[in-house]
This record gives C-alpha cells, sequence and structure tokens, in this order.
C-alpha cells in the first residue's frame, strides 16, 4: 500500500536524524504495532537498527486507534489527547513508541532546501508556522468564547430536571384543569337539568 510506504519512509528519514530515538526503539525490536487512523490503517515492526518496516497487521503486538480530529490536536500540540488514545495489548509499547514519534523533529527547512534552495525553504516553513499559529490562536480563542458563553448564559439555559419538573407540573393542571370543567358540567346539569 502506497500510503504505507510514504509512512515508513517519512518515519525513517525522521529516525535516522535522531540515533537516541533508533536506540530507544531498539529494545523493541521484532515488535509489531498497528495504527488505525481512519481512513489510513498500517502496521509496522521495529527492526534491528531501531527503524520502522512495514508489516501486515495480524498478530500485532499492540493497537492504537485514534480519529482524525484527535491526530489533529496531538499534532497542534495538545498532548494531553495523546490519553485518549485507544490502545490494546502491549501498552508500554505503545507508550515508547508514541512517546518518540511525539519529540521527533522534522527540520522541514532543511529538508525543502534542498530541492527549493535555502530562501524559498525558509520563506514556506515561515508561512507554515504562521498558518498553524493563527489556526491554533482561532481553536484557543473560539474554545475561550464557547467557555465563556457558556459561562454567562448557563443560567438561561433550561436544565432537563427543571424542564422535566415544568411539563409535569403543566400535566398535574392540565388533568385538574380537566376535572374541574366535568365537575362544573354536573353541577350545571343538576341546577338546570332542562339544559
Amino acid at each position: 500500500m502506497l500510503s504505507g510506504y510514504v509512512i515508513v519512509a517519512a518515519l525513517n528519514h525522521l529516525l535516522n536524524h535522531a540515533p537516541w530515538a533508533r536506540q530507544r526503539l531498539m529494545s523493541h525490536i521484532d515488535k509489531r504495532i498497528a495504527v488505525d487512523l481512519f481512513p489510513l490503517q498500517f502496521a509496522l515492526t521495529i527492526d534491528s537498527d531501531g527503524r520502522v518496516q512495514q508489516v501486515d497487521d495480524e498478530d500485532v503486538d499492540t493497537r492504537m486507534q485514534l480519529n482524525p480530529l484527535l491526530a489533529a490536536r496531538i499534532a497542534l500540540g495538545d498532548h494531553a489527547a495523546t490519553h485518549e488514545i485507544s490502545i490494546s495489548g502491549d501498552t508500554q509499547f505503545a507508550a515508547d513508541f508514541g512517546n518518540i514519534l511525539l519529540t521527533l523533529d522534522w527540520d522541514a527547512e532543511a529538508d525543502l532546501a534542498r530541492f527549493i534552495g535555502d530562501s524559498a525553504a525558509h520563506q514556506i516553513v515561515q508561512i507554515a508556522r504562521n498558518l498553524i499559529a493563527w489556526q491554533r490562536n482561532n481553536i484557543t480563542g473560539s474554545a475561550a468564547m464557547l467557555t465563556e458563553y457558556a459561562h454567562e448564559e448557563a443560567g438561561l439555559i433550561a436544565k432537563r430536571k427543571h424542564l422535566d419538573e415544568f411539563i409535569a407540573e403543566v400535566d398535574q393542571l392540565r388533568d385538574a384543569s380537566a376535572r374541574l370543567s366535568k365537575r362544573i358540567d354536573l353541577l350545571a346539569q343538576r341546577i338546570n337539568p332542562a339544559h
């Protein structure tokens, strides 16, 4: 699968520049991890050099499942979101693998400079950083605004318990009104039996 090949190539590129990470992964040689990140699904094994190789996802030691929104939160620096990843199997291997991925540092500018030159690479990376910062600020600002709105307007929004009580009281009032109407009709018939 092409996406698995690209993922393996990208991870190994990062690992080549991080001998410490390969050293840590070597304690998990031949272990297999499957990652389900809709729509991507791939499985990797750790080779004797501390790099990853693509394998089939049968007989894996651990499986990590996360949705695209969770992955985006993690990519934007919300490391608390890592606790929401669904992990089954060897949790120590999953934790080591995940922590290594989080701490790998991609020197995008140096990689791009080889193809398009230093100046253009610097500008592209700067634009990407500004875009990420702008997006992060928008998300943070929107979350703060929604939190403030919920806090300020909480008193104006009816709680489910109060709605249920109100509905029950309306039902009781309707039933009492119907009974009163019947009594009035009976009294009216007793007072004036001709009608």
